[in-house]
């Protein structure tokens, strides 16, 4: 497990101790959202709270969609 600052994590995908993968799961300290990206997806899964979800959803530079959810 690596740690540092969100603006840092491009470096991560060029760290010399993760040759043959990058992140696959990213999360701030207070855990309030997280990412998953599997080596196999063409995408990566973003679980947070409904303003961050909402603004994932509009933001035209991105291209988005909602996974059905069954708690």
């Amino acid at each position: 497990m690596l740690t540092g600052r969100l603006g840092d994590a491009h470096d991560l995908y060029h760290h010399p101790d993760l040759v043959a993968f990058s992140p696959s799961n990213i999360w701030p300290v207070d855990r309030s959202w997280a990412t998953f990206t599997h080596f196999d997806l063409h995408g990566t899964k973003v679980a947070g709270p409904t303003t961050l979800i909402e603004r994932l959803l509009n933001n035209p530079g991105l291209e988005a969609l909602r996974l059905p959810w069954r708690p």
